[in-house]
């Protein structure tokens, strides 16, 4: 089966439809009430990150850690759905409500335009696919409960189109937009910042 027909499996569409309801149900939520955790987090990253940045070569460190660990926790949450779907919503809940918290720190302290700037050109590419991950993960997960239920199961099929979805679209989307978050992003948010 071609990667094309597999993103337009009904049980795919419909598990896509659910990982972005839960996605903006939680960045909701997050924007709501998640602004005080997330500053705690985001100063934690910047003593993690700050020693990085003596080495002048931050940009280049900070492109492969944000590829790499968004490549890890897709093809995770993919192969992670098997445990019945529980990861992937999870970590769909958790980011959706993440982006909202800091989105609405970022708004507090620097206005709307600059919490816009700060996610829209690299979130654009990266959020889509991150869902895609998720509704992956979803389907195996609705595999793995017929499974259980002792039905007729295409655990392993499933696992392996979400292999290739991941390896043609979701990989190279995951790139594309890690280089787009270090190196345009924060041109983007200059711009905002002086005009």
């Amino acid at each position: 089966m071609r990667v094309t027909e597999i993103v337009r499996q009904k049980a795919l569409v419909r598990n896509l439809i659910l990982a972005t309801s839960i996605f903006f149900a939680s960045l909701v939520i997050g924007t709501l009430i998640g602004q005080n955790l997330v500053e705690g987090l985001l100063s934690e990253l910047g003593a993690v990150l700050g020693p990085l940045a003596s080495t002048g070569n931050l940009s280049f460190l900070l492109l492969s850690i944000i590829f790499i660990n968004n490549a890890i926790k897709a093809l995770g949450i993919i192969f992670l759905g098997i445990l019945l779907g529980l990861p992937p919503v999870l970590f769909i809940g958790l980011n959706g409500f993440v982006l909202g918290g800091l989105g609405s720190a970022l708004e507090a302290v620097n206005g709307w335009r600059y919490a816009v700037a700060s996610f829209i050109p690299h979130g654009v590419i990266e959020i889509p696919v991150v869902l895609l991950a998720t509704a992956l993960g979803l389907t195996v997960g609705m595999e793995s409960a017929r499974w259980l239920a002792r039905k007729e199961s295409l655990v392993r099929l499933q696992l392996s189109h979400g292999l290739k979805v991941y390896l043609r679209w979701i990989l190279p989307g995951l790139a594309v937009a890690a280089i787009i978050e270090v190196l345009v992003t924060p041109f983007v948010v200059g711009l905002v910042s002086t005009g």
